[in-house]
């Protein structure tokens, strides 16, 4: 089965940008509430962030760019909420 590359890159595109988008609330909450964060497990978010390096490892050995952009944007993501989590602790 042959498969479009542009509806593969679409599909790579909005599956990012929704997984992404996750994490938007959680990072909006912990920054109005502070303490909001302290009830988060940091393992949790670093597992998050060591994974998405894996992710954009794997993106870059097989040459998707789109895979790269939502892995590193992941990254800061899942960074960002462990050094929320770890300074309210």
């Amino acid at each position: 089965m042959m498969l479009d590359p542009f509806l593969v890159e679409i599909v790579g595109w909005s599956a990012g940008l929704t997984n992404l988008c996750s994490s938007v609330p959680q990072l909006l909450e912990n920054l109005r509430k502070p303490s909001a964060a302290g009830h988060q497990n940091p393992l949790r978010n670093a597992l998050q962030a060591g994974g998405n390096l894996q992710w954009f490892g794997y993106g870059w050995m097989i040459g998707s760019s789109v895979m790269c952009v939502f892995a590193l944007l992941g990254f800061v993501m899942a960074s960002w909420l462990l050094a929320q989590v770890l300074q309210a602790k």
